[in-house]
């Protein structure tokens, strides 16, 4: 539930540090550093490269190097006011909900000075061509983080959550459905702290969170109006989390397997600021984008390149648009097609590298 898989949907800034682990200053993280009303973030997952997470360690630093991660798959996640969405009087403690572009549904939160909390989702789901409405409340709700968080807050947050989920669908007069009871057993540590190398080849200094979950899902059937117990489904879901000051996410996150010796997936933060004091990328190359908003042509042209750089085109959903080489530090993208709204781009070296990402607008 670290990620609420219940929904369908959950590009680094920076100049170039030498590759060698800094020492690093072990930090703190308040609500400041975590999402509010507003904040936007782009998520690039590898399943691949799988760089090691290292080990439990809170007595001394450690080095992550992260920077060779490629992105295979992205997505877009927005954070937003419950008010503003169609559910948010089913969840009244919520303040905060996010929604991953292309989905049809929300995660609810409860955040505050002392602990960030999960309230439940609600989503409409499609499948052969049918909707069917998914909501889980959660009661107690699920805690995603005490705060303030340091290495010396150990364990921050255990406990066990429970909810309720219900599927159905009306055909004519006959109601059919399945009915989920879960129930959620975690615990969460801050286990390690140091410093993290990105993709972007910027190093933070982080805390790193393990995170323990089992999820116990009992399904009943929906038998001419009575709910009959039909089968329980037991999930793991075990990760690494790390958290960065100021970057308002989380930094980088390893999905393991349930004894944490095998990585599944890696995700990371792609819209992360530079740590403090660190000039960014784009002040670098000193990209152009133009016209913006955009009619039927986008200019890109960047200086301060050595090689033949990539440009990628996203939608706010994370679906890769168009790509295009840059020659000589130029490209340009016939927009005439694409519908008015915002896009998102990377630019990326040969080797697969982020040197620079932002966002321009189509407006016919």
């Amino acid at each position: 539930m670290k990620k609420l898989t219940l929904l369908t949907g959950v590009a680094m800034v920076a100049g170039l540090l030498a590759s060698l682990p800094q020492v690093s200053a072990q930090i703190t993280l308040t609500q400041s550093d975590l999402p509010s009303v507003g904040f936007k973030v782009v998520i690039d997952s590898d399943g691949v490269t799988n760089p090691n997470p290292g080990v439990s360690n809170i007595s001394s630093p450690q080095f992550w190097d992260f920077s060779n991660l490629k992105r295979q798959k992205s997505k877009v996640d927005t954070f937003l006011a419950p008010s503003t969405t169609q559910y948010g009087s089913v969840f009244p403690t919520a303040n905060l909900c996010d929604s991953t572009y292309g989905g049809n549904g929300y995660n609810f939160f409860n955040i505050g000075s002392s602990q960030f909390t999960v309230v439940g989702a609600e989503e409409i789901v499609v499948a052969a061509g049918n909707n069917f409405q998914i909501e889980i409340n959660l009661n107690p709700t699920f805690m995603q983080s005490a705060l303030p968080a340091t290495t010396t807050s150990n364990n921050i947050a255990a406990g066990v959550a429970t909810g309720s989920q219900l599927f159905s669908k009306t055909f004519s007069l006959v109601v059919t459905g399945e009915k989920f009871s879960t129930t959620i057993q975690y615990r969460d540590t801050v286990d390690a702290y140091g410093t993290m190398k990105m993709p972007n080849g910027q190093t933070y200094d982080v805390l790193r969170q393990k995170h323990y979950e089992t999820d116990y899902d009992s399904v009943s059937l929906d038998e001419l109006s009575v709910w009959t117990f039909y089968e329980r489904i037991i999930t793991n879901k075990n990760q690494y989390d790390w958290y960065a000051k100021g970057v308002g996410y989380i930094l980088a996150e390893e999905d393991m397997s349930v004894t944490f010796d095998t990585i599944k997936n890696v995700w990371w933060d792609t819209t992360a600021p530079a740590p403090s004091g660190i000039n960014p990328i784009s002040l670098k190359h000193n990209i152009s984008v133009y016209p913006n908003p955009s009619d039927k042509q986008i200019n890109f042209m960047m200086t301060g390149i050595k090689s033949d750089e990539n440009v990628f085109v996203y939608d706010v959903a994370g679906r890769e648009m168009d790509r295009v080489v840059m020659k000589n530090g130029n490209a340009a993208l016939n927009t005439s097609i694409y519908a008015n709204g915002l896009y998102l781009y990377n630019v990326t070296d040969a080797s697969g590298n982020l040197v620079d990402h932002g966002k321009f607008m189509v407006q016919h």
